[in-house]
């Protein structure tokens, strides 16, 4: 749009911009930028229509046109740079800050977004914040008007009123309730007739940027802000009359000595200088622009983010922010101990010899509500205990809690005041203390270490459990938790590790003491800890344990549990699924090893749900949440999430994305055992222990995965949908009952079994009603003996929930539990029906057999090449078939060559060769060639007229 253009076309500037999903209005042209409606009130919430548009803006009628900013147009926010702020280098300026602090990127996002030029030479940038509401209009900055840019209204209001400031405007917003006159708005729109001009993008290019980039702009804007403020005695104390003797006291000494790097150390770090004024952020980097020094001569430092002890937009001297960040605002205190380091001409006594070491200087951005120490004062000598760091504020201990003398606790760290008395020696550069004291139930003793860390640029608590012996080792406690952010080096190891003892020492009776567990589930004292929240604090000795043991949470209530579960009526294996979660507890008292169930199928006909309902009963089951773990890891890895818990159900889910079928071979077999690996070295984890029930589902069978031919024993399997072919609609309703509702269930249930074993013969009892069950549940077969045991745990335990009350159904039939695991079990008989697949294939392939008639009629191998080979015995026909085709001909039916050859050889399926390694593996000649081959017996593979008597 140029001045030459005097004909804009309003109705599709106003469907452009109603595309981008803004607010337009008509604009009156006579100058007054006044809405052409008769209330402009209902724009603030609802969009103007395409109809409207036509209505307003039709027949080249003689309209501006303006957007409303705010919620109704996406959370946009216009920042307008005044014509005045524009000539005078304030978008310079805000530019070059922009790009010292960090914000260069999203800036520039802004400059080169939705940009217009006003009649007055100013500039309107357009940006949708994201994450948060859209601020009213705000006035960034500004500046007292000069004399000589009086308005004659202006001139007679100071007449009038000669205290009155006068003020320009230079950079302001336009935000939720407010609107701004747009491109391709001329003519009388404008008082000077000149135009509004696009100079970059357009509305389908307005930048988003997250709320805390905006805010962070909207601060180096307000910076440029140059109206005086007032200053406060408190953080800017008036000079004091000078002394008769002409000498200087110690704070207007340290004003003129001191400088802001020194005493700003460790909170804010210079970012750009222009003229002289410094603009600083934080120390650690994180976000932009946060205070300003040297804005005129007075050189007061204003601070325009929250989150240090300064408070927002107040001038503060340089002894007023000494005082504060030293001595909590107390002035006499400060001059006191500036006295002490030789400021001014007074001298008070210290501990030792008058220091003459500089000043210390603030190394840490303060926490929150911490309020610092001061150093003893000469009358502490005494031995009165010097007034005391907020422990109770800061890290929530008793407030009797005190720091040992010779000792300061700021928000600069510990300190430790040296030997001669002179100065202050840093031991940590935060607050670093014991908060707790812990003992777990094998009589070993734990400490919690709390600091304050500013790594995020903003203060938190970080809170580390360590044992009593690491704790008392400075340089292996810097070691340990180094990662972890300890604001310690291992120079002052020595330092740190005497300062808590000597803290722990003198606060003995004041620091709480509590239990320790180290895992979830029984505890070695018999108690049982089913979740952080119950009390008893838990400190998991491996970090990856930390996501899955807070997953064990509560949420919802228990009755919203038992109406989602209610759904599970009709469908014995989600059932099975909740019972196993339910035994868990249960393995210890009974004495029965860990041991695995699992859910295989095809279909996705609720596997994951299943598992998802069964969780609940402890934990939070939902996919963002630690305790559904994926078989998508690492033997290690299973092995400390198993090492979690000692009764509690643990949960793998997806067979198929195991990236080695060994791993869950493995896995399979080192659980019974109920601990992990032996592992050489003294490795920490060596032999991990555990006790839990394994829930395990995919699509392939987790037996099928295992070359232990005893593996089946450890193991209940399913091969049942859990619901079935008309189930969709109840597994949808479980499992958002379950996300609602979970971690309920569980510790009900375990007060019922603790309630009952504390009783007289409560665990013989207990043991009695599975016994019984093991015998119901015994058959004729090895197998179903050896998989009774489990089998009567689950039964039982989902029959003393159902007693309780806890599951709203009746207890499954023994005749479902014997269909399900105790009758013939299809994942079982993996070698029968692994051979019953290669039969098959030989069959359909009898073409792919090399034989010497194919010899003598030269017939050339088939394109896939020679299956085996086939031959006569006394003329009985036998066929051996080349391993890897074989290999190759289950693994596509889900079988694994490894897990089945075993048992074809015991069951003399497969003729062998002592001679030979391994024996099944026998040399037969074809073609030419000579290869080992699986040679099979007629019981094993028939050929021809065989088929009927093998």
């Amino acid at each position: 749009m140029t001045d030459t253009q005097t004909a804009p076309d309003l109705r599709a500037a106003a469907r452009e911009m109603h595309d981008a999903g803004l607010c337009v209005l008509p604009i009156k042209p006579d100058g007054s930028k006044a809405p052409a409606v008769r209330s402009w009130t209902p724009y603030k919430l609802t969009r103007s229509t395409p109809d409207e548009h036509d209505a307003w803006f039709g027949d080249d009628r003689a309209h501006g046109i303006a957007v409303v900013y705010g919620a109704v147009s996406g959370a946009v926010e216009m920042i307008e740079f005044e014509g005045l702020a524009v000539r005078e280098g304030l978008l310079d300026a805000a530019t070059e800050i922009m790009e010292a602090s960090g914000l260069a990127e999203p800036w520039n996002a802004v400059l080169g977004g939705w940009a217009t030029e006003s009649p007055s030479g100013g500039r309107h940038y357009r940006v949708r914040v994201e994450g948060a509401d859209v601020p009213g209009n705000t006035k960034l900055a500004s500046r007292l008007a000069r004399e000589d840019e009086y308005t004659d209204e202006e001139r007679q209001r100071l007449r009038e009123k000669p205290g009155s400031r006068i003020v320009r405007v230079l950079i302001e917003t336009r935000g939720e309730g407010g609107y701004g006159l747009v491109e391709p708005s001329g003519g009388n729109v404008h008082a000077s007739g000149r135009p509004y001009v696009r100079i970059a993008g357009g509305p389908a290019s307005i930048p988003v940027l997250g709320r805390d980039t905006v805010a962070a702009i909207r601060d180096v804007c307000r910076m440029l802000d140059s109206i005086p403020r007032p200053e406060s005695p408190r953080t800017a104390p008036r000079p004091a009359p000078p002394r008769p003797d002409g000498t200087l006291r110690p704070g207007d000494d340290f004003e003129a000595r001191a400088s802001w790097e020194d005493i700003l150390s460790g909170i804010f770090r210079p970012l750009t200088t222009r003229g002289s004024e410094t603009y600083w952020g934080w120390a650690d980097g994180v976000g932009g622009v946060k205070a300003t020094t040297g804005r005129d001569e007075h050189d007061r430092l204003f601070v325009f983010a929250t989150g240090s002890e300064f408070a927002p937009e107040v001038p503060y001297t340089k002894f007023g922010a000494y005082a504060l960040l030293t001595h909590g605002g107390d002035h006499k205190a400060a001059a006191r101990e500036l006295a002490r380091q030789d400021y001014g001409t007074r001298r008070l006594a210290a501990v030792g010899a008058p220091a003459t070491a500089t000043p210390p200087a603030p190394e840490s951005q303060p926490a929150g509500d911490e309020r610092p120490d001061e150093a003893p004062p000469a009358e502490a000598e005494g031995g009165t205990e010097p007034k005391g760091f907020d422990y109770a504020r800061t890290f929530g201990l008793p407030a009797t809690v005190r720091t040992p003398y010779d000792y300061r606790v700021t928000s600069r760290g510990v300190e430790v005041l040296s030997t001669s008395g002179e100065n202050w020696l840093r031991v940590t550069f935060a607050p670093l203390v014991v908060t707790a004291t812990f003992e777990d139930p094998d009589g070993d003793q734990y400490v919690e270490l709390s600091w304050i860390d500013h790594s995020l640029g903003r203060p938190r608590t970080i809170s580390r459990i360590v044992s009593r012996e690491t704790a008392k080792r400075g340089r292996k406690l810097i070691e340990t938790l180094g990662s972890a952010g300890l604001p310690a080096v291992e120079g002052d190891a020595r330092a740190v590790e005497k300062w808590l003892a000597e803290f722990e020492a003198g606060n003995v009776g004041r620091i709480p003491s509590e239990q320790l567990a180290r895992w979830l589930g029984w505890q070695d004292d018999g108690t049982f800890v089913s979740s952080p929240e119950d009390g008893i604090k838990v400190d998991v000795p491996f970090e990856e344990q930390r996501g899955p043991a807070r997953a064990h949470t509560r949420k919802g209530t228990l009755e919203g549990w038992k109406d989602t579960v209610a759904h599970l009526e009709p469908f014995p294996v989600p059932r099975v699924a909740v019972a196993a979660a339910l035994a868990a507890p249960l393995l210890k008292p009974l004495g029965i090893n860990s041991f695995t169930l699992d859910i295989s199928s095809r279909s996705t006909k609720g596997k994951t749900t299943a598992l998802q309902v069964a969780l609940s009963v402890w934990a939070d089951p939902s996919e963002h949440a630690s305790a559904m773990s994926n078989w998508r890891t690492t033997l290690y890895a299973i092995e400390k999430r198993l090492n979690l818990v000692r009764g509690l159900v643990t949960v793998f889910d997806e067979t198929m994305a195991v990236t080695d079928d060994t791993l869950i071979d493995e896995v399979l077999y080192q659980l019974p055992m109920n601990h992990g690996k032996a592992r050489s070295g003294g490795a920490f984890g060596n032999m991990l222990p555990w006790e839990t029930i394994l829930l395990s589902s995919g699509e392939r069978p987790a037996l099928s995965f295992t070359t232990s031919q005893g593996a089946a024993a450890r193991i209940l399997g399913t091969t049942i949908a859990p619901f079935g072919d008309g189930g969709g609609e109840a597994a949808a309703a479980a499992r958002d009952g379950v996300l609602a509702n979970f971690g309920q269930a569980g510790p009900e249930f375990i007060q019922y079994i603790l309630s009952g074993l504390a009783q007289p013969n409560g665990r013989e009892a207990l043991k009695a009603r599975h016994r019984a069950l093991v015998a119901e549940f015994r058959g004729g077969g090895d197998m179903t003996n050896r998989r009774a045991p489990m089998v009567a745990a689950l039964v039982l335990a989902e029959t003393l929930a159902c007693g309780r009350g806890l599951l709203p159904y009746e207890p499954l039939g023994h005749d479902v539990w014997r269909a399900l695991f105790t009758a013939h079990n299809p994942t079982d008989n993996r070698p029968d029906m692994a051979l019953d697949v290669l039969r098959e294939y030989v069959a359909g392939h009898a073409h792919e057999l090399y034989s010497t008639t194919r010899a003598v009629t030269g017939e050339r191998p088939p394109y896939s090449g020679w299956l085996g080979v086939l031959s006569s015995d006394k003329g009985v026909m036998k066929v051996a078939l080349l391993p890897e085709r074989v290999r190759k001909i289950l693994a596509d039916a889900d079988y694994s060559l490894d897990a089945v050859v075993g048992s074809w050889v015991d069951a003399g399926y497969l003729e062998t060769l002592k001679s030979q390694r391994p024996a099944h593996l026998v040399p037969r000649r074809f073609d030419g060639a000579r290869a080992k081959c699986l040679a099979f017996t007629p019981e094993g593979i028939a050929y021809g007229g065989q088929d009927e008597a093998a």
